[in-house]
């Protein structure tokens, strides 16, 4: 009977240590700044002057859109993700360039000048008080006409910036760094505005949101 109350007491105290170790062990073990709440801290604990850190964000631009209609189309459909929009006036874009060269103020001199292209077979256009050599969609084309010039005037023509006459829209897009905007949102921006693109943006200047 002793032998048989012994053999119980054993087998008590064997569980009783298998279950204060499997205990132990489950208890998680926090070090330095892995412990919860290590880093946090109320608005209340603050010091008198400080301040916390900015939150990062990113900033895109959706770019270009044809109208301020359809810049405030795009930005109803971001209207359901937690992201600020503006709509942003871009300059109208470059179409292309030309080649000029300003009259003379002296009539003959112009006259001298004209008469000097003409009889090497340049009929430029006289537009604003200075002369076309052309209207340009590339710079390889208004440089293969440039070489062709007269020496004496290469180093006097001009080359100016044709730009669209409307002036081009986008909208500009901010969030906080990390949060991604949902690919359904994404594909449907693709399909109704084809040729748009998303570029990095300065966020100077912007609103936290």
């Amino acid at each position: 009977m002793l032998r048989w109350l012994f053999l119980l007491l054993l087998l008590a105290n064997t569980l009783l240590f298998f279950w204060y170790a499997q205990q132990h062990a489950a208890t998680p073990k926090w070090a330095g700044s892995e412990r919860p709440g290590v880093g946090l801290r109320l608005l209340s604990e603050l010091e008198p002057g400080e301040v916390l850190p900015a939150r990062e964000r990113l900033c895109l631009l959706y770019a270009p859109l044809n109208s301020r209609y359809e810049a405030q189309r795009l930005m109803s459909v971001l209207a359901s993700e937690p992201v600020g929009t503006e709509v942003v006036s871009l300059p109208p874009a470059v179409i292309g360039w030309q080649l000029v060269l300003p009259l003379p103020a002296d009539a003959s001199e112009r006259i001298a000048l004209l008469d000097a292209l003409a009889v090497q077979g340049w009929v430029p256009e006289s537009r604003g008080g200075q002369l076309s050599f052309g209207r340009f969609a590339d710079r390889a084309a208004l440089d293969e006409v440039r070489t062709g010039l007269p020496t004496a005037l290469r180093g006097k023509v001009r080359v100016e910036q044709i730009r669209a006459e409307d002036s081009a829209w986008a909208v500009r897009v901010t969030h906080l760094a990390g949060y991604e905007i949902s690919s359904e949102i994404n594909q449907l921006i693709a399909a109704s505005w084809p040729g748009i693109k998303i570029e990095k943006n300065d966020c100077e200047g912007v609103a936290s949101p």
